[in-house]
Order: structure tokens, then C-alpha cells, then sequence
């Protein structure tokens, strides 16, 4: 494909995915080998949003990811159009506990809330709602822009995000404090066992 094609499909590629991409997994998906070509065509079309004052924007986040998002001057305005993420009482804890808890390992999740938390933490991920990065023998998981819009936060500050939703664990889930509170015991051997055979 040429320039313009390849540009219009790592815009498609930022557009769907809903949460922060890195050049390799850009790469990935859409079979463009060059990282160094995909982070140029990644500047053009952000470039061309801010030319043409756009209400979207495409931004580096998270050190090496770049993710397409409404700009803060404007989502304010328009969050309460978003459509709400249907989510289960479990996954919402779960949710709520990566908030908090942010950047926590996903094995310290499915301590606190069971083998189930991975199938919380996949659904979440294709949400756009958390990021999870390879951390030793686990994933590192935090929330996203995507989730900062969503739940009226102006930007994805974890410290901002951690207070509001220490709030909300202490206010609704509190079966989950008492587990924060009770520390976590020496449980190594099990979260191996669950990780292997869960992952």
C-alpha cells in the first residue's frame, strides 16, 4: 500500500482499538514492519488533527503508546453521551480495585478477587477501559483515557483517579477492604498455580 492507504489504516487501527497502542503492536496488527515509518505516519495524522483545529487529537501516553482521543476542552461537554460500559457487579469491582490500586500487578488482582478477576481483566481490556504491560512474571494493569472520559475524570491522572475511587471502594465494596486490610498472606505457590492455568 502506499502513503495515504497506510495512513488511513493506522488511523482506523487508533480509532477502534479505544485505548493506548505502541508501535510494535501497531505493527502487529496491521503487518507495517517499520516502526520508524508507523511513528511518522502516526505524526502526520496528528498533525492534520491539530491543522484542521479538530476536537481530536492523537497524543504519546504512557511513555511509548499513543492513543486518539476527544480533547479536554471538550469532553466535558460531551461525556454524558458515551455509552455507559455494561459491565457485571464483579467486573465493576474489579475495575473499582485497579483504580484504586493503580499501576497493580494482575496476579495481586486475582489474589484479592479470584481466578475470575482474568476474565474481568480480558473483558476490561477489549473495553478500552485498563492497559496491561508484561511485568516480570505478570501484567502490569492501570486504566486508560478512554476510562478518564467515560467516568468524568479530565485527564487519566492515577493520583486524581486513585482518590475518587478510594472513595468508592470504601463507600460500596467493602468486602474488598477488609481483604486490603487483612494483607495479602503468603500466597506465591497458588497465584502461580491459577496464572498457569488461567493464562
Amino acid at each position: 500500500m502506499g502513503l495515504i492507504e497506510d495512513k488511513a489504516l493506522v488511523e482506523a487501527a487508533l480509532f477502534v482499538s479505544g485505548r493506548p497502542l505502541n508501535l510494535k503492536e501497531l505493527s502487529r496488527a496491521l503487518g507495517i514492519r517499520s516502526l520508524d515509518y508507523l511513528e511518522k505516519l502516526i505524526e502526520l495524522i496528528a498533525a492534520e488533527y491539530e491543522e484542521r483545529k479538530s476536537a481530536i487529537e492523537v497524543v504519546k501516553v504512557l511513555g511509548d503508546k499513543y492513543v486518539m482521543q476527544v480533547k479536554q476542552e471538550y469532553s466535558g461537554r460531551v461525556i454524558h453521551l458515551m455509552p455507559r460500559p455494561d459491565l457485571r457487579t464483579g467486573e465493576l469491582k474489579t475495575l473499582a480495585l485497579i483504580a484504586y490500586l493503580q499501576p497493580i500487578e494482575q496476579s495481586k488482582v486475582v489474589k484479592l478477587r479470584g481466578s475470575q478477576a482474568y476474565e474481568h481483566v480480558r473483558k476490561l481490556l477489549e473495553m478500552g477501559l485498563i492497559y496491561a504491560e508484561p511485568y516480570e512474571r505478570t501484567k502490569l494493569l492501570g486504566t486508560t483515557p478512554k476510562f478518564a472520559e467515560l467516568y468524568g475524570f479530565p485527564e487519566n491522572d492515577p493520583n486524581i483517579i486513585k482518590e475518587a475511587f478510594g472513595k468508592v471502594v470504601h463507600a460500596e465494596y467493602s468486602d474488598l477492604i477488609a481483604k486490603l486490610e487483612g494483607g495479602d498472606g503468603d500466597q506465591n505457590e497458588e497465584e502461580e498455580s491459577i496464572e498457569k492455568g488461567e493464562e
